[in-house]
């Protein structure tokens, strides 16, 4: 039986890989609006539409790469597997590091939603980070290790 941390983790990387992919959809919808607002100053409409839509393929492409990941890493924790562990707290490094100095300047714009979002965010990559670290969580990802006969 997992622990109810590991059952988090992974939900959590589950819905956030869900929410990667509406923003690459989003991105990718809103780089041909971006690209039309760009192509309505010209006489013709490909003008512009070529620089809205590499920004919006390649925020698409972004959000969907961490989205593959996000699955993958969610994958590995459901499943025990130390890479999963790894990918985990390598991951919670990563939002901790895109999320502290977006809320050292939460005060220049939309500061209470956003440094509210980015202090959540914070909290729970320290407590993945804290948690995967532990001796008995890492202990059963160890045991996974071992071949089974």
């Amino acid at each position: 039986m997992r622990p109810m941390g590991i059952v988090l983790i992974a939900l959590y990387h589950f819905i956030s890989a869900l929410f990667l992919v509406f923003l690459a959809v989003s991105m990718a919808i809103g780089g041909s609006v971006l690209g039309a607002m760009f192509g309505a100053g010209h006489n013709t409409a490909a003008g512009g539409l070529g620089i809205g839509l590499l920004i919006g393929m390649v925020g698409a492409a972004f959000f969907a790469f961490f989205a593959i990941i996000a699955v993958i890493a969610g994958y590995g924790i459901w499943s025990m597997r130390e890479w999963g562990r790894i990918l985990s707290i390598g991951l919670a490094v990563i939002s901790l590091l895109f999320s502290v100095p977006g809320l050292l300047l939460m005060g220049v714009h939309f500061g209470l939603f956003l440094g509210g979002f980015r202090l959540i965010r914070i909290a729970i990559s320290i407590f993945i980070v804290w948690y995967l670290v532990q001796p008995q969580i890492r202990a059963l990802f160890q045991r996974s290790l071992v071949p089974r006969v």
